[in-house]
């Protein structure tokens, strides 16, 4: 399941959610927003740290990731930021569709292959009523000049194989 711009994904790509929602804390801290997510029917899905997760998607959404990333510079954007998964079961286009979402703005969504794989491992491990939530890195977005300008993404830290 593990992707990134230097090792295509291997032939089964695959990723496993624990059965029961688990807490990890970073480095012996947890953020306010984790610990409020301990209460309802909220999951935080602890990744390895790698960030290898793309989302796909997000040329649609650069607005919202530069407004969040606070506007381009010299250097690429890397804020770790809290994501929201969401099941998109009504999309017109993927009926398996899982969309993600940085605070209250749409920044794009799984690729289609791994939002299966998503969806059957929330099932699986009883979680398909749970809102899920992991970390991501806005990447990107940097301006040196008119012909060196880069675009935002995303990347999800999921719990991976």
């Amino acid at each position: 399941w593990l992707y990134n711009h230097v090792d295509p994904p291997s032939e089964k790509l695959g990723f496993k959610i624990n059965a029961k929602p688990r807490w990890k804390q970073n480095q012996g801290r947890t953020s306010k927003r984790e610990q409020q997510l301990r209460r309802g029917k909220d999951v935080f899905l602890s990744g390895p740290g790698s960030f290898g997760i793309d989302v796909v998607g997000e040329s649609n959404y650069q607005g919202a990731l530069e407004f969040m990333a606070g506007g381009k510079s010299d250097d690429s954007a890397n804020p770790i930021v809290l994501a929201t998964l969401r099941l998109e079961n009504d999309n017109p286009h993927d009926r398996n569709a899982v969309k993600v979402k940085i605070g209250r703005f749409t920044v794009g969504y799984l690729d289609r292959t791994n939002a299966v794989q998503y969806r059957q491992q929330l099932r699986d491990s009883g979680l398909s009523s749970y809102r899920a939530h992991c970390r991501a890195k806005i990447v990107g977005g940097w301006y040196r000049g008119p012909d060196d300008e880069g675009y935002y993404g995303v990347k999800l830290d999921l719990p991976i194989d």
